[in-house]
């Protein structure tokens, strides 16, 4: 089953021919025609889990899309000799460093780039594709903005931790296996997503 996944805050809204689970409020559209954005936000305020339910998930996404501005972001996932996964602390939550891509910046060169602002860290990456892209939707000063991030693997190439105070950052930190439910507790759907994306790809590695 083909999906498309965005994230409205915790809200999961899932494009897809048939419902992930049965949890799922669903919304049936004609692939032809748009969904409106006010009727989509009207079903985030009341179900954390909706499905869009189409034939065409990706003609039904495009369409979507256009009713937003659309940005593109770029963020690490930075792991070290230790096993460590490098999270920040971002309005009381744990997440991930990332930020957008500046004009004639590749997804890389952004991903390391915000990497070292947000936490000091020097990185490199250490895969040819990201270990996933996550959509998020947001409203921004009365705008509506739907974020694409690229999210990058990454090895450590300096110890040294700085929290971007500018940014919000309130602390960086190393969080190993038996710590990382602590931060995957107050974190976003869309990180927790790329976490598992990370183990599934370090597992299917492992048995190469």
């Amino acid at each position: 089953m083909h999906t498309r996944s965005i994230y409205f805050g915790n809200t999961e809204v899932v494009i897809a021919t048939a419902a992930p689970a049965a949890h799922y409020a669903t919304m049936d559209v004609d692939a032809s025609k748009a969904i409106s954005r006010a009727k989509l936000l009207k079903k985030v305020e009341t179900d954390k889990f909706i499905a869009i339910i189409t034939p065409d998930p990706e003609l039904t996404f495009s369409l979507l899309a256009k009713e937003f501005k659309v940005v593109r972001a770029a963020g690490g996932v930075v792991g070290n000799e230790r096993g460590e996964v490098l999270f920040i602390e971002l309005r009381g939550r744990w997440d991930l460093p990332k930020g957008h891509i500046e004009m004639g910046e590749s997804s890389r060169e952004a991903a390391v780039r915000e990497v070292e602002e947000e936490t000091s860290v020097r990185t490199k990456i250490i895969d040819k594709e990201p270990i996933a892209t996550t959509w998020h939707a947001y409203d921004t000063y009365g705008e509506w903005e739907l974020k694409s991030t690229d999210w990058w693997a990454m090895r450590a190439e300096s110890d040294t931790l700085n929290a971007q105070s500018e940014e919000g950052i309130t602390r960086v930190r190393w969080f190993g296996d038996t710590e990382l439910q602590e931060a995957l507790q107050t974190t976003y759907p869309t990180i927790i997503r790329v976490i598992d994306a990370l183990y599934d790809k370090n597992k299917n590695d492992s048995k190469l």
